[in-house]
């Protein structure tokens, strides 16, 4: 920051988000140091104060700040002669504005503080100081996410993160990285999100920034373990254990689910356990709180993973509705989390009714995450192509003018760069349509695709007067193989599992995940016979195949199908799938290792 001085005031700007607290306390103290600008540290003591302090108190340093730089604006500068200092303290002024904006959001009064804001930017447009920038796109990036406005508050969070590189400076860089890791988290866009939060981590390693570590930790282990990684969700666990001690009461209390789910996915299931007793009561008191439903879960899951599943379900269930209760239970990841936990445990205890419902409750959740984080994932890039023209603008206008000959060559070659920007954007947007119709585990397709693609098979057939056969594919016991054998061993077999498939049935069949342990054919030109045909030989295959994890052999597996045939069984997919749903329920009732087709009614004759 060009503008501040070196000296005490630019250490407690450094300061202010690398160490709120010490930035609060030594500008306070330069409020009254002879020689140091006090419409400037007041203005640093209202900044700290507005994130900190509570609003009452936080107003009225405001307020001081604001007469101070007003009477700045016009009084003479200590040069003699000089003229008034107004180019100093307009932008404090423009600040000032901004934390009032901060404290009507910390008032609860999100929409009051987005008119404000809005009204600063049509009247000054951006701030032109690189820290000021910073503040002012990350308060309103957590605006926008107050007010459910999901591009806006990313791309406000992308330019914060612009604007902190530009200063240099440790604080804005680590705060930056850490609110998009969380953000693009909360969105299910987990490979930014750990991409985000390990650069937060770094940061705040290498200048020792405690909080910040604990933050980014916290946020790093719920991240790997979503993602699978749980050999490094466990090693955060140590680093968590590391920066504890010391902490207040209520940061140990926050920090404690995350580090039980370390525990956990290191295999330390009855310690993970004991942590999460611990805290019970201090999260009772807050059913609607932050850590509230993961906490559901991961009791939950260690209860199963020691064979109490109606101590499992009755935690899940107990904290689901104290939660909803509490005006709590947001969709997310830890609800459909704590959902498909309700549904092992049901399974579990005999409840096939309440484990189906969970498990439908818990797919929803999953496919409106998938669709966020494919919005979060495009809006990312988009973001990060916007950004890199805007610096390339900026570097153009900072060279200054060029000859007539300089700048019509430059103008063929940023048409050039527009062209190359275009077929790249093009080219990504076609990347992401791929990814959001792809699992990312198994490589199939998924349901989306499966919807997309099943109502043009079904026409063709009608159109031709051929038969089409829908699958529905259950993996037996494979929850039972998660909870003994971990869910990397479930993640291996059912990438095998979607291998068998791939080279078993033809290349004209459509084959899908449809979720969790469910995969779904569609058989175009095949009789139900001659689909039971091929699906008996995938079972022949599948119960003979034998797979290790290390040196752990894992128990054989089996798969349950139900077959519904097109146009006897159904003329949409979801008649055809519910037909299959329930041939695969007999078939799992009668022993399961079996394929069931559905029999022949007049259903088809619905419209």
């Amino acid at each position: 920051m060009a503008e501040i001085a070196e000296g005490p005031l630019q250490r407690a700007w450094q300061l202010s988000y690398l160490d709120p607290g010490a930035s609060l306390v030594l500008a306070r103290s330069l409020c009254t140091e002879p020689g140091v600008n006090r419409a400037e540290a007041q203005l640093l003591v209202a900044l700290g104060e507005a994130r900190l302090a509570p609003p009452a108190q936080a107003q009225l340093t405001l307020d001081a700040a604001r007469s101070l730089l007003a009477a700045s604006e016009l009084a003479p500068s200590e040069e003699a002669g000089g003229p008034a200092d107004a180019d100093r303290a307009a932008p404090g002024l423009r600040l000032c504005d901004e934390l009032q904006a901060v404290l009507l959001r910390r008032l609860g009064d999100a929409e009051a503080s987005a008119r404000l804001q809005a009204l600063l930017d049509a009247r000054h447009g951006s701030p032109r100081d690189a820290m000021h920038r910073f503040i002012a796109h990350n308060a309103r990036a957590i605006t926008s996410k107050l007010l459910g406005q999901v591009d806006a508050s990313l791309r406000h969070l992308h330019a914060a993160l612009d604007a902190a590189q530009q200063t240099g400076w440790p604080g804005p860089c680590v705060t930056a990285c850490t609110n998009l890791g969380g953000r693009h988290h909360d969105l299910y866009n987990l490979e930014d999100a750990r991409t985000y939060s390990l650069q937060a981590l770094a940061a705040a390693t290498e200048v020792g920034a405690k909080t910040a570590q604990l933050v980014a930790a916290c946020n790093l282990i719920v991240i790997h373990h979503a993602l699978g990684e749980l050999a490094e969700a466990s090693a955060l666990g140590a680093t968590l254990e590391r920066l504890l001690p010391g902490e207040t009461s209520e940061v140990v209390e926050d920090m404690t689910p995350p580090l039980a789910l370390a525990c956990m996915a290191g295999g330390e299931v009855e310690r993970g356990e004991g942590l999460l007793r611990s805290v019970q009561a201090a999260l009772a008191r807050n059913p609607a709180g932050e850590w509230a439903l993961a906490w559901g879960w991961q009791m939950a899951r260690c209860r199963l993973a020691r064979g109490d599943a109606d101590g499992a379900y009755a935690a899940a269930w107990g904290v689901l509705q104290a939660s909803l209760a509490a005006g709590g239970a947001k969709p997310g990841y830890d609800l459909m989390a704590l959902q498909r936990a309700l549904c092992d445990a049901a399974e579990q205890t005999g409840q096939p009714a309440q484990a189906l419902h969970h498990l439908r409750e818990a797919q929803a959740l999953y496919e409106q995450l998938v669709g966020r984080s494919a919005r979060a994932r495009y809006v990312a890039l988009d973001i990060t192509h916007q950004l890199e023209q805007a610096r390339h603008e900026r570097d153009v206008a900072v060279d200054g003018r060029r000859s007539v000959e300089d700048d019509h060559r430059r103008l063929i070659e940023l048409n050039a760069a527009l062209q190359a920007q275009m077929t790249e954007t093009e080219r990504l947007h076609a990347q992401l349509r791929e990814q959001a119709l792809h699992d990312p585990l198994t490589g199939l397709h998924n349901r989306r695709y499966l919807f997309e693609v099943a109502p043009g098979l079904l026409e063709r057939a009608r159109r031709q007067g051929t038969p089409l056969c829908v699958v529905l594919l259950d993996l037996d016991h494979f929850k039972l193989l998660n909870d003994t054998c971990g869910h990397a061993a479930g993640d291996l077999v059912l990438q095998r599992f979607a291998q068998l498939l791939i080279e078993t049935l033809r290349k004209s069949d459509v084959v899908c995940r449809h979720g969790g342990e469910e995969f779904v054919a569609v058989l175009p030109d095949l009789q139900a016979d001659e689909a039971q045909a091929a699906i008996t030989r995938l079972l022949d295959s599948f119960t003979a195949l034998q797979l290790a994890l290390g040196r752990r052999r894992l128990p054989r597996g089996s798969f349950s199908a139900g077959i519904a045939l097109f146009p006897h069984h159904g003329s949409t997919l979801e008649q055809l799938l519910s037909r299959a749903d329930r041939a695969l329920y007999s078939a799992k009732h009668q022993g399961r290792a079996r394929i069931e087709q559905a029999p022949r009614t007049g259903f088809a004759t619905l419209e």
